[in-house]
């Protein structure tokens, strides 16, 4: 194999999926409520929260928030925090934008990825 041949093959293999991301991606089929929750967070948190809600410097890291025992895990909490915003730490209110129902979304979307149950990227919604 000349230098060439293996630079290629060192490189497939680097960016080849590991069997974890595959495993991921597969698994990433959610119910109508959690792809809608992944729609609703693209318009409206990604901007400040982070694509996939992954930490930032910006903004809360949603993931810890809502994990088991996170401060905001409480979808009441959560809930308030998304209507009423938290000015003095720069979170706007988003009652008069956002429906109950979306928020409720947006949370379960949320709490799967924190919860580990739905991998970043885009969603297969179920059916």
């Amino acid at each position: 194999m000349n230098a060439a041949a293996k630079i290629a093959a060192l490189a497939a293999m680097l960016l080849a999926p590991s069997a974890g991301e595959v495993a991921a991606q597969e698994a990433a089929v959610v119910g109508g409520v959690e792809y809608e929750g992944w729609r609703q967070y693209n318009v409206h948190c990604a901007r400040c929260h982070g694509q996939d809600a992954l930490p930032n410097p910006v903004a809360a890291n949603l993931l810890t928030s809502l994990a088991p025992g996170g401060p905001s895990a409480d979808k009441g909490k959560f809930t308030a925090i998304v209507m009423e915003g938290r000015t003095d730490r720069g979170m706007p209110a988003f009652k008069g934008q956002l429906q109950p129902a979306q928020v409720d979304a947006i949370y379960a979307y949320v709490k799967g990825r924190a919860e580990k149950r739905i991998p970043p990227g885009r969603p297969k919604r179920a059916g």
